[in-house]
């Protein structure tokens, strides 16, 4: 069982670089298409393509409920990524995720609003179009909590489409309204991911497939029906009004 895991390992990060990760919009859909086989999705694929040599190494169903291509080599994932209409034979809503890279700019003020993304990815790259003019962004967003908090200046974070433009802006720097903002790599494994469900990590609850546990005493219910926690709370309720009535009687000693 060990040796498999170790080969089906080995096989994912040797064509991880000739990957295309498609997504489906419609849940419904989404569904539907983990229910086939990978051969089923396989002959969907090949029947659109209509080519005599395998342009497809391997097809894996991920946990997020997207489908994972590996290419046979890097003239096949072109192939792939150039002629994209096979991807409507997987689902009609299905697309092609689009690689980007993560970075992090210092010194931007909080009052950066990012609700258009449209308006204000043109009107930053408009600022740094002398500077980087091939940049190209795919998405601007604060981090979760930086709203709630009273922080003047923040880390943004920015997604960039090409690779080397984002080599680029870490060795140089971004402009924001004539401020230069220097920029560092944002680094995703620094960050834990932990669901609220089972409480294990590495996913989130909406893709959690195992059973729910209590965050209080572990066992396999919800923390509204824990016994140790009611316990716990009768025991301090107790307390609140042992503790009011000995109030109440020294007080009318006192008087």
């Amino acid at each position: 069982m060990m040796k498999k895991q170790w080969l089906r390992n080995d096989l994912s990060s040797l064509c991880k670089k000739h990957e295309i990760l498609v997504k489906i919009a419609k849940r419904k859909k989404m569904k539907e298409i983990q229910k086939k086989s990978v051969d089923q999705i396989f002959q969907r694929i090949k029947n659109m393509l209509m080519m005599q040599q395998d342009l497809i190494m391997l097809i894996r169903k991920l946990e997020s409920e997207d489908i994972a291509l590996h290419a046979v080599s890097s003239e096949a994932w072109a192939t792939l990524k150039k002629f994209q209409k096979w991807v409507k034979r997987i689902a009609n809503s299905a697309h092609i995720m689009h690689q980007s890279f993560t970075i992090l700019t210092n010194n931007i003020h909080i009052t950066l609003n990012i609700s258009n993304q449209k308006m204000i990815i043109k009107r930053l790259m408009k600022d740094n179009v002398k500077l980087h003019e091939n940049l190209k962004m795919l998405r601007i967003a604060w981090f979760k909590k930086i709203v709630e908090s009273k922080k003047i200046h923040s880390l943004l974070i920015v997604k960039i489409a090409i690779k080397t433009m984002m080599n680029w802006l870490l060795n140089v720097s971004m402009l924001n309204l004539y401020q230069e903002c220097s920029c560092k790599l944002f680094e995703k494994n620094c960050y834990i991911t932990q669901c609220y469900k089972c409480f294990d990590f590495d996913h989130v609850t909406r893709f959690c497939k195992n059973e729910e546990r209590c965050f209080k005493c572990a066992n396999k219910h919800h923390i509204k029906r824990c016994v140790v926690l009611m316990i716990k709370d009768n025991a301090w309720t107790a307390m609140i009004i042992m503790n009011s009535e000995d109030a109440h009687v020294s007080s009318e000693n006192y008087r």
